[in-house]
């Protein structure tokens, strides 16, 4: 998990630049296998703080309001994830009505 203290950031499937001061790589964590869910580009040097999965699970453990933060951080990135795909969804079928076929 990383913590971006300074220089600019983006992922790349989604296009977001991410601001300063943000954590990414945390659904990594928690993913199968913890493998990535996206790719970070970038975009201006800069410089991250890094959290290794046993650093996160002991503070997790030590720190009920970390533990809470993690949590919501999470969910929200998820939920956050669910939009934009319907979003996309949504402008997807728009476009191949457009052009006459049938929405998915």
């Amino acid at each position: 998990m990383y913590y971006s203290v300074s220089g600019r950031y983006r992922l790349i499937e989604m296009g977001i630049e991410l601001p300063t001061g943000q954590v990414f790589g945390d659904l990594g964590l928690l993913a199968p296998d913890n493998l990535r869910t996206q790719t970070i580009e970038c975009v201006e040097d800069g410089d991250v703080l890094t959290a290794t999965y046993q650093q996160v699970k002991e503070l997790y453990f030590q720190n009920p309001q970390f533990g809470f933060f993690f949590l919501r951080l999470t969910s929200e990135r998820l939920f956050d994830n669910i939009k934009r795909l319907e979003q996309e969804i949504v402008r997807k079928n728009e476009v191949i009505a457009e052009l006459g076929g049938k929405p998915a």
